[in-house]
């Protein structure tokens, strides 16, 4: 079955990374290099599997003032967009590297109206087709509540696609009410949604199967260097990764999101895209600034990469 990927980023950014030569209170610290790029994590997750020759549509939400600018980032990589305009920016998100520390800070954003999320949901509506992969990642504008986003999310799973999330802001609850295909939580969101008993592998698994039970299809929970915990169904299946030199962590839950859903529409066992998404994740550790993994960074670590199931 042939099935379209689509991104839906309410929040995106432009990510300014910014290299200096300290950080040092009441000095002028210097600026050695600085790069700008898209961001927002469901644009990253459209990126990587760009990057694979998967077909991907981004949907985003983008303020008018940068917004020739922003769709320059996007235009420049051949990616394919549609956009809710709305007044305001696109929120500007610094990350500040400096003998090895990195810095993120993160903006709010513009505001987005009730109206605009109506206008949204009718242009996903519009390009999707039942069985596409519908990616749901990133923060929320100031003024979108839970509700108004779940909603979204509900009026997209009904129309008969499969719905990965990625955010924050959903508890246990939520994810009950809406049983979305996949959830990608990292760690320290994880533990936010699941009281989890311990720190031991087992425990995570047992924290991953309370969301499986809650009608979540596919857990999968990204644990930085020790790689990436996925339960789906009966199975529980443990990807662990090399040790590497760690650049940036910043994207690396979303190429690691990326790399199970090219494995997911190739058709590939359930071990085989577990796999995929840590190669991509550590892949993406791997580079500087904001950089996300690629094919053929994850493709040169899959071997290295230990699955236990």
């Amino acid at each position: 079955m042939h099935r379209n990927i689509l991104s839906v980023t309410l929040n995106p950014s432009i990510d300014v990374t910014l290299w200096t030569d300290g950080l040092h209170p009441d000095k002028a610290n210097r600026v050695l290099d600085e790069m700008r790029e898209v961001g927002g994590k469901g644009i990253n997750v459209s990126r990587v599997v760009h990057s694979f020759g998967q077909e991907t549509l981004c949907l985003a939400v983008a303020g008018e003032d940068n917004c020739r600018e922003f769709a320059g980032y996007l235009e420049a990589e051949s990616l394919r967009y549609e956009f809710i305009k709305i007044q305001g920016a696109v929120r500007e998100n610094l990350t500040i590297r400096c003998d090895g520390e990195t810095i993120k800070l993160n903006r709010k954003g513009p505001a987005l109206s009730e109206m605009m999320i109506g206008a949204l949901m009718a242009l996903i509506h519009t390009r999707m087709r039942p069985g596409d992969i519908v990616v749901f990642a990133g923060s929320l504008p100031e003024n979108v509540s839970v509700q108004d986003y779940m909603e979204l999310i509900l009026a997209v799973k009904n129309a008969g696609v499969l719905v990965a999330v990625d955010s924050d802001v959903l508890s246990l609850e939520d994810y009950r009410r809406i049983s979305p295909w996949l959830i990608k939580p990292n760690i320290h969101e994880l533990r936010h949604i699941v009281d989890i008993k311990g720190t031991g592998i087992d425990d995570v698994a047992a924290a991953a199967r309370v969301l499986r039970d809650g009608g979540v299809e596919n857990v999968v929970v990204s644990l930085g260097g020790n790689g990436i915990l996925c339960v789906s169904g009966e199975r529980t299946v443990r990807a662990q990764v090399p040790q590497v030199e760690v650049k940036s962590t910043v994207g690396a839950g979303d190429s690691a999101l990326a790399g199970f859903i090219v494995g997911f529409v190739k058709d590939y066992d359930l071990a085989e895209c577990v796999r995929w998404a840590a190669a991509c994740g550590t892949a993406c550790a791997m580079r500087d600034g904001t950089l996300l993994a690629t094919k053929e960074t994850a493709a040169a670590l899959l071997e290295r990469i230990r699955i236990t199931e």
